[in-house]
């Protein structure tokens, strides 16, 4: 595959992370957003392809200054990835939604045709995980219905994380893995018709 550019905006999980890592690692370069600077310029220590970014994660104005910062001096961006919480897709809402993304893509001189987005649903806990997947599905599709992005030069992904305990500790390396691979085929040509679907990373035996 191509290579990409990708900004990663991660609300501090060890998934997300990874996730940046991951996609560096295939050979695209990564500006990662974030506000804890420790862990964001260690990561960009560990891969030269990512690029960290200081910048507090539900802050339109400042992602979308580092969204033209990353067009400007980077190069045309290629996909997005947003780390949310399944209590925000309940209430039918979504800490930076697609329009916003749509918005910046429209208003920058971008040499993508469209932008892929895709969110990476998260457990607010272990003991809210996966109560209810079909209660979740409902609500994205709800909102997939909400939104025009089918006009907007973005399509719309989300990858959807089961268990809390694959949002850190020993099982979160192989579920990153698994779902940059997932995000990078879906910014890929080959992808081109895949949209508003949802991927589930469930409970697996150990």
């Amino acid at each position: 595959m191509d290579s990409q550019l990708y900004i990663v905006i991660n609300a501090n999980l060890p998934l997300g992370q990874i996730i940046s890592k991951r996609l560096a690692q295939k050979g695209n370069t990564v500006v990662y957003l974030a506000d804890n600077e420790q862990d964001g310029y260690a990561i960009a220590a560990d891969e030269p392809r990512v690029r960290y970014r200081h910048c507090l994660t539900y802050d339109h104005g400042m992602i979308a200054g580092e969204f033209d910062w990353a067009t400007r001096y980077v190069g045309p961006v290629n996909g997005v990835v947003v780390v949310v919480t399944e209590g925000s897709i309940r209430q039918l809402s979504i800490p930076i939604e697609e329009s916003f993304f749509a918005s910046l893509h429209e208003g920058l001189s971008q040499e993508t045709d469209e932008l892929s987005l895709t969110y990476v649903i998260v457990p607010d806990d272990d003991k809210t995980c996966g109560q209810s997947l079909k209660d979740l599905h409902l609500k994205l599709c709800e909102l997939s219905h909400q939104s025009n992005s089918s006009k907007t030069g973005i399509k719309v992904n989300h990858v959807v994380i089961g268990a809390h305990q694959y949002t850190q500790g020993p099982k979160c390396a192989v579920v990153a893995t698994d779902a940059s691979d997932l995000i990078h085929y879906l910014s890929s040509k080959n992808a081109k018709a895949v949209r508003h679907q949802a991927f589930y990373f469930g409970n697996s035996p150990d």
